[in-house]
């Protein structure tokens, strides 16, 4: 349990320092299991006849993979979450080769000697260095390691789905928003709750790291603080940033007291906004994965036990549901919504991109972008 809260202390120190980066072009928004890829300094670049290139780290490590750069050779190694693939790729060059490793161990353990099946792939656009960020295709690294990769040239989305991802949210510990009021004046508070549900029996919120989407010209953050309930819990150790990226806080709080922690399903965090006009307001937790700290948003739970026993379990991606219902504030016209941390459904649109047309059968997505 130390290490899951010195990690998420750690995380916290870091959104402090995370500030927003904005993209003068227009780039494709990239998600991985309905998870927007939030790209810290270089965003992706669509080049040649439609290859889309992004930053060998943060797209691939959020489907579990593990990237590793050679500066010798100028070669990027990704190993797929299963262990089963590795994919090679040098700077400058076109061809891509996949090795196939899933008879490693058996051969290994029969005493013979491994040499991974090899199988040469020839990319329309070679990896490169673009603003001194390794830039690598993301549709046929992502097929090599199993992944379905769709494009929506309307949108100008890529819903990456990996073979891992589950196929139901339901029984999946989960967070959602709800609010204390929907209509606040110029000058005063709301406050938004972060609800968590389908908490593992036996267990406390050891820690909470939320990301909140909202209106800035017509909100500011004010605090927040992990809680049971309303009652905010004494010596929660955390921070937060109002800046963490464009329209979005986040906060990271942790605790190790299990007597005064959250243990049922309910509220776990709030956070304090200000009307600064009395104008409309849109509230949505982020599911997001920053390529420089990680997933927005997490669960960290830990065994109600005394001693130095212990059993934490840190949820996020595929393992924890972040529900989209969105919070609307000072509008008539809003949609009929439920803030139900229990519910279930599957993402939205805004959320995870619905697929059209599927693109020609290239390394790339081939819908024209915009030039």
């Amino acid at each position: 349990m130390k290490k899951k809260l010195l990690s998420m202390t750690v995380a916290a120190a870091m959104i402090v320092s995370c500030g927003a980066a904005m993209a003068e072009e227009k780039t494709p928004t990239v998600y991985v299991n309905s998870s927007e890829i939030m790209f810290d300094d270089q965003a992706p670049v669509i080049l040649g006849e439609g290859t889309t290139l992004v930053p060998a780290r943060g797209v691939f490590e959020a489907m579990g993979a593990k990237v590793e750069w050679k500066d010798e050779t100028r070669t990027v190694e990704i190993e797929s979450a299963d262990h089963k693939t590795l994919v090679r790729l040098v700077i400058d060059d076109s061809t891509m080769r996949v090795y196939d490793l899933s008879g490693m161990i058996g051969t290994l353990l029969a005493g013979q000697d491994f040499k991974a099946p090899e199988t040469p792939i020839t990319l329309d656009v070679a990896p490169q260095i673009i603003n001194d960020r390794t830039m690598i295709p993301l549709r046929a690294i992502s097929e090599a390691i199993d992944a379905d990769v769709e494009w929506n040239g309307e949108a100008y989305t890529i819903d990456i789905k990996t073979a891992d991802a589950s196929a139901s949210v339901e029984g999946l510990p989960g967070l959602s928003l709800s609010s204390d009021t929907t209509e606040v004046k110029e000058g005063e508070n709301i406050n938004i709750y972060i609800n968590a549900s389908n908490i593992p029996e036996g267990t406390f919120v050891s820690g909470v790291s939320a990301t909140v989407k909202f209106n800035k010209e017509n909100f500011e953050f004010v605090e927040a603080s992990l809680i049971n309930g309303d009652t905010a819990i004494e010596g929660a150790l955390g921070a937060s940033n109002p800046d963490f990226n464009i329209d979005y806080v986040k906060s990271t709080f942790v605790t190790i007291n299990a007597d005064t922690a959250v243990q049922t399903d309910g509220a776990v965090m709030k956070l304090t906004f200000k009307s600064l006009n009395g104008g409309e307001g849109v509230f949505t937790l982020s599911n997001g994965y920053d390529t420089k700290v990680g997933y927005n948003t997490s669960l960290l739970v830990d065994d109600v036990v005394a001693g130095e026993k212990s059993n934490s379990k840190e949820f996020y991606g595929t393992d924890l549901f972040v529900n989209p219902t969105e919070i609307y504030v000072n509008r008539t016209d809003a949609p009929v919504t439920t803030s139900d941390p229990t519910a279930t459904a599957e993402p939205t649109a805004t959320v995870e991109p619905a697929a059209t047309v599927e693109p020609a059968a290239t390394v790339e997505p081939t819908a024209e972008p915009a030039k």
